[in-house]
């Protein structure tokens, strides 16, 4: 009589070495694509820290990420209930959004939002602009959809120029037809930076908040509780490891402090 347990053992064994490894499964998940130093493109490869946060965070969650860019009022509209992406980066927090998204507990970064002018104009005007609601009745601009905390989006009286991206916001204040803009503190020095003629005319003058930001989920896609779960354990795990900072270092610059965006 053979021996059958040895036999079902050896067939086990078979099987195991000719199928392959079980794939990780992979979500796609919408970037937009002008917001440097965060998500930009790069030699038509997406690049940036949000990029490379979340696919290290749902690599230690056991999954992988394929990148798809897309503008940001786009990579927004995609995912709200009707339609029919899984997620979206980079979003602020707010109960309007909560409305429309599911976010995760962990975020991917901070974000310090800044009130901008022309260095000439503040000279003139040093006295006039210490608060955010000193800026009522008068022109900001800022790219559409984005936020820079309460007291600056509930206020009404604030006049906004919406632009499709900072470096238009930036060109606006540096030729005089807006004299304010919000922007990002580290987009505004990644374009200085790239833009060394900005330097001499664009200064900030007022913080407006320093905020979280999120890859928000969809409410009713059908991975979006798996995808979620996968995403906060590895986020979890890698803003407990060296990685997280030596990212953030990557893309923020070896002179910037990384912990007010941690």
């Amino acid at each position: 009589m053979p021996n059958v347990k040895k036999h079902g053992t050896m067939i086990a064994l078979a099987l195991f070495l000719v199928l392959p490894a079980q794939a990780k499964k992979s979500f796609r998940i919408l970037v937009e694509d002008n917001w440097p130093p965060y998500a930009y493109v790069k030699n038509n490869q997406p690049a940036g820290l949000t990029i490379d946060l979340i696919k290290a965070a749902l690599r230690l969650g056991g999954a992988d990420a394929k990148i798809q860019q897309v503008t940001y009022l786009r990579c927004m509209a995609l995912t709200e209930p009707e339609g029919k992406e899984v997620a979206c980066a980079n979003t602020a927090r707010n109960a309007d959004l909560e409305l429309k998204y599911t976010f995760p507990n962990s975020f991917l970064f901070r974000s310090r939002g800044l009130i901008v002018s022309s260095k000439d104009f503040i000279k003139a005007n040093h006295k006039k602009f210490k608060k955010v609601s000193d800026l009522e009745y008068k022109m900001v601009a800022l790219p559409s959809g984005f936020t820079f905390g309460k007291e600056f989006d509930q206020n009404s009286r604030i006049l906004r120029y919406y632009t499709v991206n900072d470096m238009t916001s930036l060109r606006l204040v540096e030729s005089g037809r807006v004299k304010f803009a919000a922007i990002d503190e580290m987009v505004l020095y990644y374009y200085l930076n790239h833009h060394p003629e900005l330097k001499d005319v664009i200064t900030p003058i007022l913080e407006l908040t320093n905020e979280p930001i999120y890859m928000q989920l969809s409410k009713t896609h059908v991975d979006s509780v798996e995808l979620q779960d996968k995403f906060e354990r590895g986020m979890v795990a890698l803003k407990a490891s060296p990685e997280y900072d030596h990212m953030l270092q990557k893309y923020l610059g070896k002179d910037i402090p990384v912990a007010k965006f941690k």
